[in-house]
């Protein structure tokens, strides 16, 4: 398995190339180096393609998401005599201090604070976690005094970051809301249109101003064809899964049941 190589390609999509390369990368160097591997923090459709590429190796793989209920997760690729430390995933849990009783901190204000005023990646760090009253998030550890020093505002809020166990991780609040729709395709375009009963044109405008996002990256075309379990992230709409689909309709419509996600 090696760069390049259409087999490996073919089975993904074609913006998922770069990606790709650099899976197969890390795969390279612990193969060559006999020493773990850990990635930056991913999202669920790239951590499934990495585990199906290592699972195509004599290699071992874990994913911090399955010791920690987090969305985002970091990777770790080992030789595999190795034995899991979770201390090796590098990850820190900083929770926010501020004034709660005439502020409310949400999830848009501290992402759009750290990626477009601060300038931090956003593969730096995971989940922000809101619940109880409090707000957390978690960050790889060599970034986590950075956070902690130059974080001193979020809008007009003025907070001080802690680090904090990851034992008093807070758990996720993921709420889902189903809705049945009928559409003539597979299209982009026509099932937003019908999630969002907007006319196609309006659905169509919000592709082109790269307002949606399938399966956390940029959706390109209007006539990308989606398929069951495809993540839409709609700007100023929500999230939405393609939950089942459920046959035809008498008129030959394609049935098919969509998850609203809210946390």
């Amino acid at each position: 398995m090696v760069k390049g190589d259409r087999v490996v390609y073919q089975h993904f999509r074609p913006d998922e190339q770069t990606f790709i390369e650099k899976c197969l990368d890390l795969i390279e160097q612990v193969e060559a180096t006999y020493t773990f591997q850990v990635t930056e923090f991913l999202n669920p459709r790239q951590v499934a393609i990495l585990l199906s590429l290592v699972n195509q190796t004599g290699l071992s793989c874990y994913a911090s998401s399955d010791y920690y209920d987090t969305e985002y997760a970091r990777v770790l690729i080992s030789p595999d005599y190795y034995v899991l430390n979770l201390e090796d995933f590098e990850i820190s849990l900083l929770e926010f201090s501020y004034n709660t009783k005439f502020n409310h901190l949400t999830h848009r204000q501290i992402l759009g604070t750290l990626i477009n005023q601060l300038g931090i990646k956003r593969s730096i760090f995971g989940d922000i976690l809101i619940a109880e009253g409090k707000v957390q998030i978690l960050v790889e550890t060599n970034m986590a005094s950075y956070f902690s020093q130059n974080i001193g505002k979020i809008g007009k809020i003025s907070v001080s970051l802690k680090e904090k166990n990851l034992n008093f991780l807070l758990p996720r609040m993921v709420h889902k809301q189903e809705k049945d729709i009928l559409v003539t395709s597979w299209r982009a375009d026509v099932i937003i249109s019908e999630i969002l009963n907007l006319s196609r044109s309006n659905a169509v405008k919000l592709i082109e101003k790269d307002n949606v996002k399938l399966n956390y990256a940029s959706l390109g075309k209007v006539s990308q064809d989606l398929e069951v379990g495809d993540l839409l992230s709609i700007r100023g709409y929500g999230r939405y899964e393609i939950a089942r689909e459920n046959g035809l309709s008498k008129s030959g419509k394609i049935k098919l049941t969509i998850e609203k996600i809210t946390e």
